[in-house]
């Protein structure tokens, strides 16, 4: 059997286990299975917490990105299991893809089997996560790496309408417009092209389900959200982590919120100073064009993790391949080692507790953050050499 037909083999293998594997409840999908259910049946799904299971959750997405549930919530009030099933084998053909894009876009030959298995277990393994709580995160993900191809193959132009496209379902990938910007001569019309394109797409939520856009903007301010208050393993954000160690010092949460804000400001100039002038280095190097465009998403990728608001646990799969291309590099084994052990403990809160830290334990559930903060520092200050892993 020829390497490609082994490879596509293997792949097959895998959409068909995710169908046969049972996830269990997959509480994202089944939030916004009744959240398409509302949309479909002519309600408002932002005017009420949808209820699971006796758990009440907001609908958080806009009207479009929720009628992109339609077809397996369909599936899953004719059939619950095969919808699931349906539902986590299109997730992994999604993760496939993307293993795809990274492999021809950004790493090139290497040692693809440790490269699967870093995919798999490094950061709280990310594709796990999605198939238990059943989120879209790969659909988007997917858009987004497939953008990334585009900016580093050249084509500006797929690139804005692509991360335009994966902006409508969560908002925060619309920051990534900026790499049009960062480089030398800034490519100010497809800035401009790609956030008209935002707009306009984001639009349509109001052309095929007029009035609902203000139900959601007030859905997504309300301050009482629980969403707003995750951290630890869920939420491994920086801004969630300063304000987690606030909160546990001074047992006061308004208190924390704005001052982990405060703190929020000086951190996120940091990493974009260092960013930028690390962007300034690859720009300046003797390499060709595709290089220091590959070499730009990877760092922008990690920058990313470390100044998004929030960042949720499946969140950490667009950092595997600027994760891969750190260890990867010429760095010492001792640095590489703690990226890799880091990212592998996820969290070990419940054994730091049983140690007696106590509510200090929190330290012990942001690995996988440090794991991110050591891979944008190898590749915001450390030369890019291969090195193999």
């Amino acid at each position: 059997m020829s390497r490609r037909g082994a490879l596509l083999l293997a792949a097959g293998l895998a959409v068909a286990a995710a169908f046969i594997y049972r996830p269990g409840r997959v509480w994202d999908l089944q939030i916004y299975a009744a959240c398409a259910r509302e949309l479909r049946a002519g309600g408002n799904p932002y005017a009420h917490n949808v209820v699971i299971e006796d758990e009440s959750y907001p609908c958080m997405y806009p009207p479009l990105a929720i009628d992109l549930y339609r077809p397996v919530t369909a599936l899953m009030d004719r059939n619950p299991q095969l919808g699931v099933r349906v539902w986590n084998a299109i997730q992994v053909l999604f993760f496939l893809g993307q293993l795809w894009i990274w492999r021809r876009y950004f790493l090139g030959p290497g040692l693809d089997a440790a490269r699967l298995l870093f995919a798999l277990v490094g950061f709280g393994g990310p594709l796990f996560v999605v198939l238990h709580c059943g989120n879209g995160a790969m659909f988007e993900l997917l858009l987004m790496w497939g953008a990334f191809a585009a900016f580093a193959a050249g084509r500006d132009l797929s690139f804005v309408l692509a991360i335009a496209a994966a902006a409508l379902l969560k908002l925060q990938p619309a920051a990534f417009f900026v790499l049009a910007l960062l480089r030398p001569r800034p490519a100010w019309r497809y800035f401009i092209i790609g956030g008209t394109a935002f707009v306009l797409l984001f639009g349509l939520n109001e052309a095929f389900h007029p009035g609902l856009l203000p139900s959601y903007f007030d859905r997504l301010a309300d301050t009482r959200n629980g969403w707003r208050f995750e951290r630890g393993p869920n939420n491994c954000a920086v801004l969630g982590f300063l304000q987690h160690i606030l909160e546990t010092a001074w047992k006061d949460r308004s208190l924390a919120v704005v001052w982990s804000r405060r703190l929020y400001i000086p951190w996120a100039l940091f990493v974009a100073a260092a960013t930028g002038a690390a962007l300034r280095r690859i720009w300046s190097a003797s390499q060709d064009e595709s290089a220091k465009r590959k070499a730009t998403v990877l760092l922008a990728c990690a920058a990313y993790a470390l100044l998004a608001p929030r960042f949720k646990d499946y969140s950490y799969l667009l950092l595997i391949p600027s994760a891969l291309a750190a260890l990867e590099s010429d760095i010492p084994m001792g640095l590489r080692a703690a990226i890799v052990v880091m990212s592998v403990l996820n969290s070990t809160k419940a054994v730091a507790e049983t140690m007696g830290l106590g509510h200090w334990a929190l330290f012990a559930g942001y690995f996988k953050l440090y794991a991110a903060v050591l891979v944008w520092g190898v590749l915001a200050f450390r030369p890019s050499r291969p090195h193999s892993l």
